[in-house]
């Protein structure tokens, strides 16, 4: 096995001449007076296959959120290993008048060689912090991220905070972000990016609020994948800032300690959902799976074939009626997709995943 996933790996690694050297990033605000702030951008900066990228990233553009636009240069360039180097970009910014802010910054560097984000290369990465600048403050600084993972092994990133403020945090794990369009864009959610264990459909990968760390239990598949969090700051029961933090992972087949994979838990949902439905009869060939129920917004649908098929994939009103319909480009054993409702008037719905042989239906509520 390890032979196979080496070569796999390399030929991953390697397929894309130009590839990203962006491996993650934050932003960080501090306050220093009265409307004035210390901001800080913090890029993990891939020196093994982007060196001369990294030479050249001497700033970056900044948007401050009240409508300025401010320019951070390069405050220093630190190795924390031998392939990923931490670069730190900075400059003081005041605000006009108190209020919340959106701090951000979008990349335009991202690889194509990324398993849980299609089109990789087409998207920016977009990193941004919320500030309350009525309140005197420091946003959490988190550890520095962990870049490598091993197959079948538990990976974890330490979320322990250095806060000056003694202010409670919370962290969740997110889907992307990417910006709306423009020069300043408002963060989107990025609905083409799948969760890293949702490559697999099997394992846990969330943040262990006990521990106080982002898990993953386990990789299966090797390869590079995103992963971000948001880490809320409190102060008697306020949020008064939120950070996003996007990291990059590299999957390799390595020597170590092996771990049992659990069923499939949604990261965005909550709640475990067997990875490999159980299908008794052998008169029916697939197996569907949707959530959450109900929903507001969006509603994610897994479908599985018991031989590989091509499978469809229908959103059915209650007169039968097909609103939407996304088709397998190829045989396929199992396929996800979303479907947004949020233009639908409430009521009861229908998923229905189908092959050449079988069809099956779950309701869905809006």
């Amino acid at each position: 096995m390890k032979s196979v996933y080496s070569i796999l790996l390399l030929i991953l690694l390697s397929a894309h001449a130009q590839a990203s050297h962006l491996r993650g990033g934050e932003i960080l605000a501090s306050h220093i007076s009265g409307q004035t702030y210390h901001i800080k951008v913090r890029l993990y900066l891939d020196t093994q296959n982007g060196q001369s990228a990294v030479d050249a990233l001497n700033s970056v553009t900044v948007c401050m959120g009240d409508g300025g636009i401010k320019e951070l240069s390069r405050a220093s360039l630190t190795a924390i290993s031998n392939n990923v180097s931490l670069g730190e970009y900075q400059a003081i910014y005041t605000y006009p008048s108190s209020g919340i802010y959106q701090i951000s910054v979008a990349l335009e560097t991202r690889t194509g060689q990324i398993l849980n984000l299609p089109q990789a290369e087409m998207t920016s990465q977009f990193l941004w912090t919320v500030i309350d600048t009525q309140l005197s403050n420091a946003t959490p600084v988190l550890p520095p991220l962990e870049f490598v993972a091993g197959v079948r092994q538990v990976f974890s990133v330490d979320l322990k905070p250095t806060v000056a403020d003694n202010d409670s945090i919370t962290a969740k794990v997110v889907r992307l972000s990417k910006p709306s369009p423009g020069t300043c864009g408002v963060r989107m959610v990025d609905h083409s990016y799948l969760f890293p264990n949702e490559i697999s459909a099997s394992g846990t990968f969330k943040v262990d609020a006990v521990q106080k760390k982002l898990v993953w239990t386990a990789p299966e598949v090797v390869g590079n994948y995103l992963f971000a969090i948001v880490v809320a700051e409190w102060r008697n029961g306020a949020r008064i800032s939120e950070s996003y933090r996007e990291g990059m992972v590299t999957v390799v087949d390595r020597p170590g300690e092996t771990v049992e994979i659990p069923p499939y838990e949604s990261s965005e949902y909550g709640g475990v959902i067997t990875s490999t439905p159980v299908v008794t009869s052998p008169e029916v060939s697939m197996a569907i799976q949707a959530y959450p129920v109900p929903t507001e917004r969006f509603v994610t649908v897994k479908a599985y074939s018991k031989q590989r098929a091509i499978i469809r994939l229908q959103l059915i009103d209650m007169n039968g009626r097909i609103l939407t319909e996304i088709v397998s480009k190829v045989p396929e054993i199992a396929v996800q997709e979303v479907f947004d409702m949020h233009n639908l008037a409430q009521g009861m719905y229908l998923i229905r995943a189908s092959n050449a042989k079988d069809s099956v239906t779950q309701k869905v509520l809006r």
